[in-house]
């Protein structure tokens, strides 16, 4: 009966330790029932008869019933190392590798001597724990504690009362030992289940507690972290934001609860938030910067490093932002940046006309005749020099000279107005046009339109030896691409028509274009 009880505990045990997510196994509890039910049944066999069947039985028994008390150890809340574990069962052995020199009544008095000691280990284990009220540990220490002496007394009859032993066999202390083994098993087997599941229920409650002790931690981390927290479900609605973040946007924390991410991105950054969201869904994380509205209205730029939340099946579900305020920084680099644009466009630019000076017209000109080397079109460049203007400024003086110059770029920004052409001042009071894709024609018809309207300003030019105004001569030239020409000699070509035309009359216009090695002969412009 003790082996069959045992071998079913046994698999009870494996049954709860498989099917019961909150049964937690106890070390050392199936395998003590397995050999107690070994032991037990190979003993059935083995009632009058000492061999190594008997020896090993005896052994399973007894290693059955330290294991046992193992358990009890650990379900009373201590541990067992592994080297007395080791040194205890290899005592067994050894003692029982002993046994085979002793004659008969010695031999079961020092089995039944073992026993009661694996017996009075858990006595004292669970006494230990149990405290002095009532309580099913005191109950099963002092049944363990009963079954220990039991056995004792049918050790100390055998070692010291061999004889004895031998007549009374049929003794009634040898009656009550199976007895008092059943009903340990009976009693320690119902009140362990219990106490395992007490054990269970306390480590589950402390995990619980560490739990809510941790989130409470992480929390308050959380919530008072010096960066920005957002946290979102998949639909991109805000379910978690820390005091931070509500409070460099502007809100409370209860009103960004449910908001929607995208209600926080001006229209200018919807690439950012429509990309950011597609890698998210994807399950990618990243870095980026963006700028989000405040509720007063106001844009503030966060840097932001995303986490993609999905669940046990690789689903998304949701994301993990951090998001560090970096407004000044970013603000100080748009400054920047406007400042470079400004510093950059001062530079290209003439102080005086507002239009682009020599600088910006030498590097036009050298990207233009590299553009068109490639595509073979055509390039025109008018250069303009204002008829007397040295006598101009001895006789008005140079203020009215200045503003006299300021007219005439007003001027050119109103004839050449397409994005690709570029005017000038070249230098003094010569002034210079590029006219990128533009033919001869074309470019002597602007010059012609920037000659009227220069005379039709009636700037008085008493000095003049044209006309009582001001006015301008040009030299208009038009090229096509060819190895043997260069920049110098398309701009010594117009210089050369532009001399042509101030030693001819002034107030005029000659152009010629430029075909390769062949150069037409300059052709004037009819003179009204």
């Amino acid at each position: 009966m003790l082996a069959i009880g045992s071998f079913l505990f046994a698999l009870l045990l494996i049954v709860f330790k498989f099917n019961n997510n909150n049964f937690q196994e106890v070390p050392f509890w199936i395998t003590a029932k397995i050999l107690q039910a070994s032991g037990s049944l190979l003993l059935c066999f083995r009632i009058n008869n000492y061999d190594s069947l008997t020896m090993i039985a005896n052994i399973f028994l007894l290693l059955g019933c330290a294991y046992e008390a193992w358990a009890i150890r650990i379900l009373s809340g201590k541990s067992v190392t592994r080297r007395i574990h080791i040194l205890t069962s290899i005592g067994i052995i050894l003692v029982f590798m002993i046994m085979i020199f002793l004659a008969d009544p010695y031999r079961l008095g020092l089995v039944f001597l073992i026993q009661s000691i694996f017996y009075y280990l858990p006595s004292l284990f669970l006494f230990s724990k149990s405290g002095m009220k009532f309580s099913l540990r005191l109950f099963l220490a002092t049944c363990y504690f009963i079954t220990g002496s039991t056995f004792l007394i049918a050790s100390i009859i055998c070692l010291c009362f061999p004889e004895y032993a031998l007549m009374r066999r049929g003794n009634v202390i040898f009656y009550v030992i199976p007895i008092a083994s059943f009903c340990i098993f009976l009693i320690s087997g119902f009140i362990l289940l219990m106490l395992a599941k007490e054990r269970s229920d306390a480590q589950l409650l402390e995990i619980e507690k560490k739990l809510r002790k941790t989130e409470f931690r992480f929390q308050k981390i959380v919530e008072t972290a010096i960066e920005g927290i957002l946290i979102f479900d998949k639909d991109y609605k805000i379910t978690f934001a820390n005091e931070k973040m509500a409070s460099v946007l502007g809100y409370a924390v209860d009103e960004m609860i449910g908001k929607s991410y995208v209600s926080f991105f001006p229209e200018s950054q919807m690439d950012v938030y429509k990309y950011q969201e597609s890698l998210r869904k994807k399950g990618a994380d990243s870095v980026y910067e963006c700028c989000l509205l405040r509720k007063d209205g106001r844009s503030h730029w966060f840097l932001v490093s995303a986490k993609a939340i999905l669940d046990e099946y690789g689903r998304f579900e949701g994301s993990f932002a951090m998001l560090t305020d970096i407004n000044e920084r970013k603000e100080m680099e748009l400054l920047l940046e406007e400042s470079n644009r400004q510093l950059k466009e001062l530079s290209n630019k003439d102080s005086l006309t507002g239009i682009a000076n020599r600088r910006c017209f030498d590097a036009t000109l050298e990207h233009e005749y590299s553009r068109f080397r490639r595509s073979n079109s055509k390039l025109s460049i008018i250069l303009l020099d204002i008829d007397n203007f040295k006598e101009y400024n001895d006789c008005y003086g140079h203020v009215m000279g200045d503003d006299c110059l300021r007219q005439i770029g007003r001027v050119l920004t109103c004839c050449i107005n397409r994005s690709v052409d570029l005017t000038a001042r070249y230098g003094g009071e010569e002034f210079a046009c590029i006219l990128p894709d533009t033919d001869i024609h074309t470019a002597v018809k602007i010059a012609e339109d920037i000659r009227q309207k220069i005379q039709e300003l009636k700037i008085e030019h008493k000095k003049s030896s044209v006309l009582e105004y001001v006015t301008a001569s040009f030299g208009v030239t038009t090229v096509r691409y060819s190895p043997e020409s260069s920049l110098e000699e398309i701009i010594a070509m117009a210089d050369k028509l532009l001399y042509k035309a101030k030693v001819s009359g002034r107030n005029r216009i000659e152009y010629a274009e430029w075909k390769g090695n062949e150069r037409d002969l300059p052709i004037l412009y009819p003179h009204k």
